[in-house]
């Protein structure tokens, strides 16, 4: 509570506003002056803080599964399915966007208590497509040439039918948010909601699709998962502490999370040799970009389970 109140304050308020603006002019520089800014941007902050992001989800495991055995099972679970999905991806590009857009609709639409606990399950769910569609479709109806262009880098020979996938679902998310701004009118209207939205159109209206996913990834969504993480291990730390308990639950976790990056980081490196060697289908469009798009796919389906199945344990920490 005290650090939303010190955000609240209106010289700290002004004082973030000009920074951003400073930040994004800067950004739209780079964009506009230097032909791959957005790629470079995507990779760095993908390969940093949305690395360590995913990294992260050993916490939740250790959290959600009691017990080395169950834990065991959980990691064989997780890898097994990062590493199936990774190959399946690396043979169909149009595929691999669909799933990709699928998840992130539902993954970046979590909501944490951001617009308010809905009771109400048809508003909930339209919140949530919502928030999480604005990202990833917003970039196919504002900057559909340019999107066009990075297709082919992106899944290389599939790049027409990825489009049509891409530019079909983002239609479908304006025509859901135009009736359901007609249907539900105050039931859905929530300011902190269309707020999140306006600042990722706002984005995608100044910078490239490439530069404005890898602000929204990179500095918006996984820099606020990193800190939900390290807020609710804090919490916990201080509860024990006042508790005068040391119940050594939390001291495993550092190890953990270096384990937990350096495998991680083994699977990254094994998946750029896969694409490399391996006899697929038109393999000489692979590039850096579809490498990290085919990990982030495979990466995003246990990470997006894990979070719904936490999400509260993690809503509850950042509401207090």
């Amino acid at each position: 509570m005290p650090s939303r109140l010190f955000f609240k304050q209106p010289l700290v308020m002004l004082s973030l506003t000009v920074l951003a603006i400073l930040a994004l002019a800067t950004l739209r520089y780079l964009d506009q002056n230097f032909a791959r800014a957005g790629l470079w941007f995507f990779v760095s902050l993908t390969l940093t803080t949305g690395f360590f992001h995913g990294a992260l989800d050993i916490v939740l495991m250790q959290h959600e599964f009691v017990g080395a055995r169950r834990l065991a099972s959980a990691l064989v679970l997780y890898v097994g399915a990062v590493v199936l999905l990774a190959m399946l991806c690396a043979h169909s590009g149009w595929l691999m966007v669909l799933v990709l857009l699928a998840m992130s609709i539902w993954h970046f639409g979590e909501p944490y208590g951001r617009w308010g606990l809905s009771t109400w399950k048809q508003g909930a769910w339209t919140q949530r497509v919502i928030a999480g569609g604005a990202p990833v479709l917003l970039p196919a109806l504002l900057s559909a040439q340019a999107l066009q262009a990075v297709m082919p880098m992106a899944v290389g020979l599939d790049a027409a039918w990825a489009w049509t996938i891409w530019q079909t679902l983002a239609w479908l998310w304006i025509g859901l948010c135009v009736l359901s701004l007609a249907v539900l009118r105050q039931r859905l209207f929530n300011k902190p909601l269309w707020a999140e939205v306006a600042v990722v159109f706002v984005l995608n209206l100044v910078l490239s699709p490439l530069m404005a996913f890898s602000v929204y990834f990179g500095a918006l969504h996984s820099a606020a998962h990193i800190f939900r993480i390290a807020a609710r291990h804090h919490h916990g730390a201080a509860i024990e502490k006042a508790n005068g308990t040391n119940s050594k639950i939390n001291q495993p976790i550092g190890m953990a999370i270096v384990v937990t990056s350096l495998t991680t980081l083994l699977l990254l490196l094994t998946l750029a040799w896969y694409l490399q060697s391996a006899s697929i289908a038109a393999s000489e469009h692979h590039s850096l970009l579809n490498g990290l798009l085919v990990a982030l796919t495979a990466v995003t389906l246990p990470h997006l389970v894990l979070v719904s199945r936490n999400a509260h344990w993690l809503t509850a920490q950042s509401s207090t």
